[in-house]
C-alpha cells in the first residue's frame, strides 16, 4: 500500500504543479489573451512529464541531502 500512495501522490503533486506553473509561466510570458489556454494546455504536456521524472529521480537527492545539510548545522 505505501507503494501504491508513493506513486498516486507523485502523480497528483506533480500535475498540480505542472498545471499551476506552465498556467502562470505561460499566461506571464504571452499575456492572458484568447490564445493563452491552448499556449498552457501545450506547455502542460511538456511539464507535466518533466516534473514527474525530475520528482522520481531527483527529489530523493534533494531529501538526502537536506538531511544531510540539517545535521550538519
Amino acid at each position: 500500500m505505501e507503494r501504491k500512495r508513493f506513486w498516486i501522490t507523485t502523480a497528483l503533486s506533480t500535475l498540480v504543479m505542472a498545471v499551476t506553473m506552465s498556467g502562470l509561466i505561460s499566461g506571464y510570458k504571452m499575456g492572458f489573451s484568447d490564445d493563452w489556454p491552448e499556449v498552457w494546455g501545450q506547455s502542460f504536456v511538456v511539464a507535466w512529464p518533466c516534473a514527474f521524472l525530475l520528482s522520481v529521480t531527483v527529489l530523493p537527492k534533494v531529501r538526502q541531502f537536506s538531511e544531510w545539510l540539517a545535521e550538519a548545522i
